[in-house]
C-alpha cells in the first residue's frame, strides 16, 4: 500500500511541477465523494487523467462522461491504474462498456502496459516519470564538480594559510586579515574582493571540516538538479548578497572567514529543491538538513567567533528566493 502511495504521489507531483495540468473535482452521487481529475486543454479538447481503481472505474467514467457531456466539452479520459498484477487486468477492463484509454502501472516494478492509448506524449513523459522516479532529485549521472572544485581550492588555500602561518591547526587573525578575511572597515575603504575572498579563508581546522562537509551534502545536490551556469551564478550571489547584507546591517571590525554563506545559500535553495519534490524524497531528507543547520550553528556560536549570523541568515534568504524565482519564470 505504501508503495501505491509513493507512485500516485510522485506521478501527481509531476502533474502539478512540471506538466501543468489543472486539478478539477467532479462530485459523484454514485460515489458520495468527489472525484479528482487533473486536466489540460488540448486543441479542441479536454485531456483528461483520472486515477482509477478496476472495482469502480466504470461508474466514475459515466460520472465524468456525464459532466462534460453536459456542458458540450469534448473531452478525452485515461484511466491510470496501480495494481498489484499485470497479467489479469487485459480481461478485466475490457468487460466496460466504455472503451477509454488506460494505463496500468505495476506496484511493485514500476512496469507499464497501456491499452488504446492514443496520447503518445503523455505517455512517453509517464514512463519517463515512473521508471526513473528518484533519479530527478539525485540525479546520480550528474556530476558535483563545481562543488568538489570550490573545496579543493578551500583545502589548498587553508594550507599555505596554514605554511604562512607556521600552524595549520589555527591561523592567527593577522594572517587571515592579510590574505582577505572580511573586514568592514576595509571593505568601506574600498577592499570589496573581500566579500568574495573571505568564504575560502578559515580560522581553524574544524571549521574546514564542517564547511566542506556541509557543502559537499548540500552542493551536490543542488548542482545535480540544477544548470552548472545557474548554479555558479547562485554561489557568486550568493556570497555577495550574504557578506554585504552583513556589511549594510551589522557593520563590525570583528573580521569573518568561512564557507558559511556559500553552504546557507544552499541550504536555502536545497529546501526548495526538497519541497518541490517532496514525494521522492524520504522524510529523513528533512531531517538531515536540519542537523546541517544545527551543526553549523553550533560552530558558529561555540567553536568560531569568525562566522557572521547575519550573513548566515541572508544568504539562506537569498538561496531560498534564487530557487523559488527560477522555478516561478520556468511556469
Amino acid at each position: 500500500m505504501k508503495r501505491v502511495r509513493n507512485i500516485k504521489n510522485i506521478l501527481i507531483s509531476s502533474f502539478e511541477n512540471e506538466i501543468n495540468l489543472n486539478n478539477l473535482s467532479i462530485y459523484s452521487e454514485a460515489h458520495n465523494r468527489e472525484i479528482h481529475l487533473y486536466v489540460k486543454e488540448v486543441k479542441d479538447y479536454v485531456l483528461c487523467i483520472a486515477f482509477a481503481s478496476l472495482n469502480s472505474y466504470i461508474s466514475m467514467n459515466r460520472c465524468i462522461d456525464s459532466y462534460f457531456s453536459s456542458k458540450g466539452i469534448k473531452y478525452n479520459i485515461i484511466n491510470i491504474f496501480i495494481v498489484g498484477d499485470l497479467s489479469n487486468v487485459r480481461d478485466t477492463y475490457f468487460q466496460s462498456e466504455l472503451y477509454e484509454e488506460a494505463i496500468f502501472i505495476d506496484q511493485k516494478s514500476g512496469k507499464i502496459e497501456c491499452f488504446n492509448v492514443h496520447s503518445v506524449g503523455f505517455l512517453n513523459i509517464l514512463r519517463n516519470v515512473i521508471e526513473k522516479p528518484y533519479s530527478r532529485f539525485m540525479s546520480k549521472g550528474k556530476s558535483n564538480h563545481l562543488t568538489m572544485f570550490i573545496i579543493l581550492i578551500s583545502i589548498i588555500v587553508y594550507f599555505i594559510m596554514g605554511n604562512i602561518n607556521g600552524d595549520i591547526v589555527s591561523i592567527r587573525d593577522e594572517v587571515l586579515l592579510w590574505a582577505g578575511g572580511k573586514m568592514d572597515p576595509y571593505i568601506q575603504s574600498g577592499e570589496y574582493m573581500r566579500i568574495f575572498i573571505s568564504p575560502f579563508l578559515h580560522k581553524n581546522f574544524l571549521q574546514l571540516l564542517v564547511g566542506i562537509i556541509t557543502l559537499f551534502f548540500t552542493g551536490s545536490i543542488v548542482e545535480k538538479n540544477t544548470s552548472k551556469i545557474k548554479y555558479l551564478i547562485l554561489i557568486i550571489l550568493g556570497i555577495f548578497f550574504g557578506n554585504f547584507s552583513s556589511y549594510l546591517l551589522n557593520f563590525s571590525k570583528v573580521f569573518g572567514v568561512g564557507l558559511y554563506v556559500i553552504n546557507y545559500t544552499l541550504i536555502g535553495a536545497l529546501f526548495v529543491l526538497a519541497f518541490k519534490y517532496k514525494s521522492k524524497v524520504n522524510k529523513l531528507f528533512f531531517v538531515f538538513i536540519f542537523l546541517f543547520i544545527v551543526l553549523n550553528l553550533l560552530n558558529s556560536i561555540f567553536l568560531s567567533n569568525n562566522i557572521d549570523n547575519i550573513g548566515s541568515l541572508a544568504s539562506f534568504i537569498f538561496g531560498l528566493i534564487f530557487m523559488r524565482g527560477i522555478d516561478l519564470i520556468k511556469k
